[in-house]
């Protein structure tokens, strides 16, 4: 690879970045040298003692609700669960943590949005420690089961943060019978979707061809690929500055919100993954762009296992380009927790091989290796072929996923809203595609 000759500024960020590489392989390294023997570890050690989990809404999180019973019966431990969706769990922790309340012991976290304002406050425990002590954790256990960029997203200047929970990226779902009865072929290249919406609305007006999120902060995940399909990025090519107004993402932004606003329900702008499933599965929508991790949602439906197909966004038929996104969400101890002991063999449980082969059946894409090419998965998805295709796309996306989809800062969350509200500019006629674009990075500029 042809490198090019860098400013001082960039050759520091650039030793930065291998600082942190060079970091995670000594954490790895140590995690993997222990621990060596089960001394001392026994699942009911911590027998009787109660447990706090604030988790958000999603398929994981519903399906260890329903398995709370059986790490209880294990253990001796109890747990105290509650669910939010993503912005109320959120506000609920940032609560709870900047009052650095013990009243929380375990939550979960997407490292790729917060982890790192959350580990500069100091709201996660470093459970390195714990994992390499034998009579913490069980002799079963092993770390390097699980995908090596999971294990990096939750690491944070040496400190291991949490575990990976599961794999997950948004997918191109459409309704393969909409697209027969309407003699549409179904999108090869990201610009044919744009055709294909065209020809489905012509075809049959009652039908929404498209439907995907338009809520301000939860539009960057499933436009991101529409950007980095196009041949764009959110930073810049030397990656110093934010990037939106490069023609190459205006492209992107410009397909991603013409599908929403010409071709989307009534309403586009306020809705999220709950609206977009349930169109889905209503049959009511012809194709989506949406999560991975709403397959067994989207299931629930009578006749989808037999109607729907499920592939990665299509490559950029300009660009040439396939890039997916895809991360894993984790399972994090609170700084603050006086019970990090019995947490923490919740984490081994809640992550064991056991229990990701059961959630397997629940749509939760496992974050261990092991699982993921186990007979279980490959028995699940010989059921039905949309099984056998959605295995197939997130199985790349463990492989190629990035997620990171923001400009150049670690105020992350921040980059969603004015990403967001750009796209709800464009789609509701309040500016051009390029004016959005350039007056977003104009604001993402400020957060570096």
């Amino acid at each position: 690879m042809v490198q090019r000759a860098t400013a001082p500024g960039r050759s520091r960020k650039r030793a930065g970045r291998r600082g942190r590489i060079l970091a995670l392989a000594g954490v790895l390294a140590s995690l993997l040298a222990g621990p060596a023997a089960a001394e001392g570890f026994d699942w009911k050690r911590y027998d009787g003692q109660t447990i706090n989990l604030v988790l958000t809404n999603h398929p994981w999180s519903n399906a260890i609700r329903d398995m709370a019973q059986q790490f209880t019966d294990k253990t001796g431990i109890k747990l105290r669960i509650e669910i939010l969706n993503e912005d109320p769990q959120r506000a609920r922790l940032n609560t709870l943590l900047q009052a650095k309340s013990a009243d929380i012991d375990v939550y979960v976290s997407l490292k790729i949005r917060e982890g790192a304002v959350y580990n500069k406050a100091g709201w996660y425990a470093d459970i390195a420690p714990m994992l390499k002590d034998p009579a913490q954790t069980a002799p079963e256990f092993r770390i390097e089961d699980f995908g090596a960029g999971l294990i990096r997203n939750e690491t944070f200047g040496g400190r291991l943060t949490g575990l990976p929970i599961n794999v997950e990226g948004p997918l191109f779902y459409w309704h393969k019978d909409i697209f027969a009865k309407c003699n549409v072929a179904v999108p090869e290249y990201l610009e044919d979707i744009l055709d294909a919406a065209r020809k489905i609305k012509a075809c049959d007006p009652a039908i929404n061809a498209w439907a995907a999120r338009g809520v301000r902060n939860a539009v960057p995940y499933p436009m991101a690929a529409f950007v980095f399909n196009s041949g764009g990025g959110f930073k810049s090519v030397d990656g110093t500055k934010p990037g939106l107004c490069r023609p190459e993402s205006v492209a992107g932004l410009t397909l991603y919100t013409d599908l929403l606003k010409d071709y989307g329900p009534v309403g586009a702008t306020n809705h999220s993954f709950p609206q977009v499933v349930e169109l889905l599965g209503q049959g009511k929508v012809a194709m989506t762009h949406e999560s991975s991790n709403e397959f067994s949602n989207i299931m629930k439906y009578p006749g989808r296992e037999d109607d729907l197909g499920v592939k990665l966004l299509p490559k950029g038929r300009a660009s040439g380009v396939s890039q997916p996104i895809g991360f894993g969400w984790g399972l994090s101890i609170s700084e603050y927790s006086r019970r990090k002991g019995p947490s923490w063999t919740f984490l081994q449980w809640a992550t064991s091989p056991e229990v990701q082969a059961v959630l397997v059946d629940r749509g939760v894409a496992p974050s261990r290796n092991s699982v993921f090419a186990g007979e279980g998965m490959r028995a699940w998805a010989s059921q039905k072929p949309v099984r056998r295709e959605w295995v197939d796309a997130v199985s790349e996306i463990s492989r190629r996923g990035t997620g990171d989809y923001a400009s150049p800062t670690d105020r992350v969350p921040e980059t969603r809203e004015i990403i967001g509200r750009a796209a709800q500019e464009v789609v509701l006629g309040q500016k051009t595609p390029q004016q959005a674009a350039c007056d977003a990075d104009a604001a993402l500029l400020k957060l570096q």
